[in-house]
């Protein structure tokens, strides 16, 4: 009997060192790994990379673009489609000289500017050729296939013409009073358009909204300060439109929604694609960014300032990625800095593919796919 309790004993002692033995081997693991991914030289290691497929010219200037679940790489030559493993899938073939890529639902627009030429896609179908006589200045598309254009136009300070899907032309406007800059066309064939005046020595935009669909003149809702660079109508029918100065967002109605003014600042670049994360950059002063997430009608989310110059930044849906000679750091829309992660190259462009946790890196003759957790 005591043997056997002698016996029972030992064994206790075995399971309880066994037991002992995988905790410390675990406390020692987990530490390893606090050690090495809390190390940036070290976490690098162990970031996923793909390499693209596609073969890319040096010094070419290469503009990417969300469609679906493919990347559309954008150049002189024509568009080139890639999947998340770095495959090209299609690609279309239209040499120009200064591209300019739209995309609508499951249509694709690619204009020549200073050309005279736009082609509709869908995915790699071509669905219309449209032949300007004059010279391209922007050129955008609906859902629906409708495509806007705006030309010089002799005798005026541009016009505005909107094509059907079968690339016939159904409604023309021209503008007396100022030069067009940028344009857009709603679902419901509502075009914006933003004039360049100038009075005196100052400079300023008039937006213009006009109804294709009846008989009505062009109406003014809005006179702005500084040059307007881009209009883009929302789901809801309002319309946001970016200056040298301010965000202005419009309702439906053509009343306005919201003002972001940037207080004397340099606007380094946008991205105001996604609904409640409308992201601004601005000189930081400090040979860096700040960035500025703001929600859709116009209020401050949050304030991230970068480590270093900033060189590329994207947003999709919440995620926010920021690109510095450092590393690439995703951060919130509050601010908060989420992840750092280093890669091997100059980061000169970058796209956020669906999903959100993957990103094309374009750098100077080559590109990557990283997994960015």
């Amino acid at each position: 009997m005591r043997k056997q309790r002698e016996n029972f004993d030992t064994e206790k002692k075995k399971g309880i060192f066994n037991k002992k033995r995988v905790i410390a081997v675990i406390a020692v693991f987990l530490l390893v790994a606090v050690m090495v991914f809390s190390n940036p030289e070290v976490r690098q290691f162990f970031l996923e990379t793909k390499d693209v497929n596609v073969s890319f010219q040096a010094g070419a200037d290469y503009e990417a673009v969300v469609f679906g679940k493919e990347m559309l790489l954008v150049n002189k030559d024509g568009i080139r489609a890639i999947d998340r493993k770095g495959r090209e899938s299609w690609s279309i073939v239209m040499p120009n000289t200064a591209p300019s890529l739209d995309k609508a639902d499951k249509y694709i627009l690619l204009a020549d500017l200073n050309g005279t030429s736009v082609n509709v896609y869908e995915k790699d179908k071509i669905i219309s050729q449209i032949k300007t006589e004059r010279e391209i200045l922007s050129a955008k598309l609906n859902k629906n296939g409708y495509v806007a254009v705006a030309t010089d136009e002799l005798g005026y300070k541009g016009s505005v013409t909107v094509f059907d899907k079968n690339g016939t032309d159904i409604f023309k406007w021209s503008s007396g009073s100022g030069y067009i800059g940028d344009i857009d066309i709603s679902p419901k064939k509502k075009l914006a358009v933003a004039q360049l005046m100038t009075d005196k020595d100052e400079a300023y935009s008039r937006i213009m909204i006009i109804d294709t669909s009846s008989d009505k003149e062009a109406k003014c809702i809005a006179e702005v300060d500084g040059l307007v660079m881009r209009l883009q109508y929302k789901d809801n029918g309002g319309l946001i439109a970016v200056s040298d100065t301010a965000v202005h967002g419009f309702k439906k109605n053509g009343k306005i929604d919201f003002k972001i003014d940037f207080g004397g600042r340099c606007l380094e670049g946008f991205n105001i694609e996604n609904k409640g994360n409308m992201v601004l950059a601005f000189d930081g002063g400090l040979n860096n960014s700040v960035l500025e997430s703001y929600s859709s009608n116009g209020k401050l989310r949050g304030t991230y300032e970068t480590k270093g110059e900033m060189t590329a930044f994207d947003v999709n849906g919440e995620c926010i990625l920021s690109a510095s000679r450092t590393g690439i750091a995703r951060v919130t829309p509050s601010g908060k800095e989420k992840n750092r992660v280093e890669v091997s190259r100059d980061v000169k462009k970058m796209k956020i593919f669906p999903g959100r946790n993957e990103a094309l890196i374009i750098g100077s003759g080559s590109a990557e796919i990283v997994k960015i957790k």
